[in-house]
């Protein structure tokens, strides 16, 4: 059986929703992240995890960190039909991965840790309102790819839309980012986190 390491409100949600979506049994092992004596700074998990970070899997003894790299892999070793069969659909599957990865989350995470998780007085507005200019660059994108298409790699909702919508999720539940005027991706963001395997990964969850 798949063991999911990590703690729901981390990447892990990524890798449970993905879980539940394709139908993957597994068990979760909570593991706690954020403080240097944080749980995954033991070394019982650094000896799974040397980056001493959340998400990690053990799929029947192959050990595998980084929640990107953990979803391609599930995806495609349980060759399910969220895993593009071609290859164009493959490359643009990496494409809005990597633009997760580099763009998209790092400037969430800059607004979640300076609105919200940091305390007040070390909270930084100046950084916060520059990634919501970001932000509004790169919803501008999406936007875009959403008048082309319905879906981000494909003829129907696959892997790369979720990827994307797991940290589009913090904008719509966390952040409550009025994003309506990127009407496409609004309603394709609430869509996808309605979707039921997206409400199982949430319960675990909300309230944060």
């Amino acid at each position: 059986m798949l063991t999911i390491y990590g703690a729901p409100h981390s990447r892990a949600f990524r890798v449970i929703w993905l879980a539940n979506e394709i139908g993957i049994p597994y068990r979760l092992i909570p593991v706690a992240f954020g403080a240097p004596d944080s749980e995954c700074k033991k070394p019982w998990y650094l000896q799974l995890n040397p980056n001493g970070k959340v998400p990690t899997i053990d799929d029947d003894g192959f050990i595998l960190w980084e929640s990107a790299a953990i979803n391609l892999y599930l995806a495609e070793k349980h060759k399910s039909w969220i895993y593009p069969s071609s290859l164009h659909g493959r490359g643009l599957l990496l494409q809005w991965t990597l633009f997760v990865a580099n763009e998209l989350e790092p400037a969430i995470i800059t607004v979640l840790r300076n609105r919200i998780i940091l305390p007040v007085d070390q909270r930084n507005a100046v950084l916060a309102d520059e990634a919501e200019d970001k932000l509004r660059r790169l919803f501008d994108i999406l936007e875009t790819e959403l008048r082309v298409s319905s879906f981000f790699a494909g003829g129907q909702w696959g892997l790369a839309d979720l990827m994307i919508a797991c940290v589009l999720y913090i904008v719509h539940i966390r952040l409550k980012m009025d994003i309506t005027g990127w009407p496409r991706l609004d309603s394709w963001t609430r869509a996808s986190v309605e979707r039921p395997a997206a409400l199982i990964a949430r319960k675990l969850r909300e309230p944060l």
